[in-house]
């Protein structure tokens, strides 16, 4: 809604001639101030985000056997339901594979360790991961993580003794846990653009990574776990193809092992809005019609223009989330083309803005101590706003029909809340009409 107010303040000035030189006519002066209310209540806005159909997917594990490994291989069993059940709640297809980074013994180098070899979906997953995973510690100590992933995952192993690993449709995860850099040979470029093409030309995203090893760019230590050194290879491989990373020296692997399950789910857990700056109080969540709650833990939050899921909660594979909220009004035209100049319309044109909250009244004696009463608003207080791009409002000027228009807009991070008034007042140029 919108109502304009003009208040003419004349002061006139008559002079008569009174004989003196230059004083035989008679001139009236006249000033005009225009005052523009505007009342935002904002427009309804509802984004709608499909999350991700369920799907199948390959997983193997490249865990380091070298000698100071036994504490990670019991960290990464005794947590490794945070992994699974991440997947599990997703209903992805999928099925793990474990090999270690030794590739010096023969009944190493890239073949499926365990029993079973290959682990499938069911309640004995996770029991069979606890075992597959401890691969011992007295493997060589030139720890060749990625060259052992290629040779798992090409022939003549994926024939022979990896058979059945690899399933035409499936996407695929390589996943690496060392306390040592990669030392295999060849640049990180080879083995990135070798797994990106094990899904065929044009499925390069159907291939993502995830690593636990030493942080960069300095490693890490932990006075229960010991230390390690940076992963850079394995860090340059992640980034490059898509993925999550964890420290290799945190004492509890379940927070890594849980955003590792859901990049390997291809789970979303955040949806940007389309207007980034809504009215957050306004917001509300549904899952397939359903109400979540805000809740850091259980439901949803608002981060930087985005509904993120960052608790236990994450929307099911192929659910509908809609969002809406209150898209702010931030742009109102003026009825008159205000005299201002074009360099600091600020000191020409005061834009003030009454809360919700703010007490209507007739008078300064209706408003609390050391509040004024807005005569054109009828609103107690009022909160003057500043001429800034980031903080306050802007002149803008633009022609619609043929007639020039002005507008004041908030682009920044401030703008009116719903239920507000905003009052704009300000010399006309050439006058009012």
């Amino acid at each position: 809604m919108i109502r304009w107010f003009t208040i003419f303040c004349c002061g006139a000035l008559l002079v008569a001639s009174l004989g003196l030189p230059g004083c035989d006519d008679t001139r009236l002066f006249a000033v005009t101030t225009h005052v523009d209310l505007f009342f935002p209540e904002g427009t309804l806005q509802v984004d709608s985000f499909d999350q991700k159909a369920s799907a199948k997917i390959d997983i193997l594990w490249v865990v380091d056997n070298s000698g100071t490994m036994w504490e990670e291989q019991d960290n990464l069993a005794s947590n490794f339901q945070s992994f699974i059940s991440i997947i599990e709640a997703s209903s992805v297809d999928y099925q793990i594979g474990v090999i270690s980074t030794d590739m010096d013994k023969p009944e190493h180098s890239g073949k499926l360790l365990g029993s079973p070899k290959i682990i499938t979906s069911g309640p004995n997953a996770a029991t069979q991961f606890a075992a597959n995973v401890k691969v011992g510690t007295d493997g060589a100590g030139n720890e060749r993580g990625l060259e052992a992933a290629f040779k798992a995952l090409s022939e003549p192993l994926i024939s022979g003794d990896n058979s059945g690993f690899l399933r035409d449709g499936a996407a695929l995860a390589v996943i690496f846990v060392s306390d040592e850099d990669d030392k295999s040979y060849g640049m990180v470029s080879f083995y990135q653009r070798t797994f990106e093409q094990m899904k065929g030309v044009g499925n390069e995203n159907r291939v993502v990574s995830g690593a636990i090893v030493g942080d960069q760019p300095d490693g890490c230590s932990n006075p229960n776990t010991g230390s390690a050194e940076p992963g850079t290879r394995y860090h340059m491989l992640v980034q490059n193809v898509g993925g999550s990373i964890g420290s290799i020296c945190d004492g509890d692997f379940s927070a890594t092992l849980n955003q590792l399950g859901l990049t390997v789910a291809g789970l979303d857990r955040r949806f940007t809005l389309s207007d980034e700056s809504p009215e957050e109080d306004t917001i509300g969540v549904k899952v397939d019609g359903k109400d979540v709650a805000k809740d850091y833990q259980e439901g949803w939050q608002f981060e930087n223009g985005s509904i993120f899921f960052n608790g236990s909660y994450v929307p099911p594979p192929g659910s509908t989330i809609e969002v809406s909220y209150l898209h702010p009004e931030r742009s109102f035209t003026l009825s008159q083309i205000p005299a201002h100049d074009p360099a600091n319309p600020g000191q020409d044109i005061d834009v003030r803005v009454y809360s919700p909250t703010a007490s209507d009244c007739d008078s300064s004696q209706d408003c609390p101590s050391g509040q004024m009463c807005s005569a054109e608003a009828r609103k107690c207080g009022g909160q003057p706003i500043s001429y800034n791009l980031a903080t306050g409002w802007v002149l803008e000027n633009t022609t619609s029909a043929g007639e020039e228009q002005y507008i004041v807009a908030f682009e920044g991070d401030y703008y009116p809340e719903g239920g507000s008034t905003v009052q704009v007042k300000y010399a006309c140029k050439g006058g009012c009409k």
